[in-house]
C-alpha cells in the first residue's frame, strides 16, 4: 500500500490533488477530513495497572546512550 497525505487549504468545494505515478492503474481510496487546531491527546493507563508500576533507580543509565532514540 501506498500513501500520499496532504494537507490542503480549502477556498472552495472542489479539490484537485495531483496523484504520483505509481497510482496510475490502481483503485485509490480518499478520505476527506478537516483538521482542526491539533490538541495534545492527554494519554491515560489502562485502569487494571494505573498505578501499579513503580521506577526504581536511573532508568536512563540502564541501558547505553546509544540505544535511546532521542534527538540532542
Amino acid at each position: 500500500m501506498q500513501v500520499q497525505r496532504q494537507i490542503l487549504e480549502v477556498t472552495r468545494r472542489e479539490v484537485t490533488i495531483e496523484l504520483p505515478a505509481s497510482f496510475v492503474n490502481h483503485q485509490v481510496e480518499i478520505i476527506a477530513l478537516t483538521v482542526d487546531e491539533e490538541r495534545p491527546v492527554r494519554r491515560r493507563p489502562h485502569p487494571d495497572i494505573a498505578g501499579k508500576v513503580t521506577i526504581r533507580g536511573d532508568i536512563f543509565s540502564s541501558a547505553p546512550e546509544s540505544d535511546w532514540d532521542v534527538p540532542r
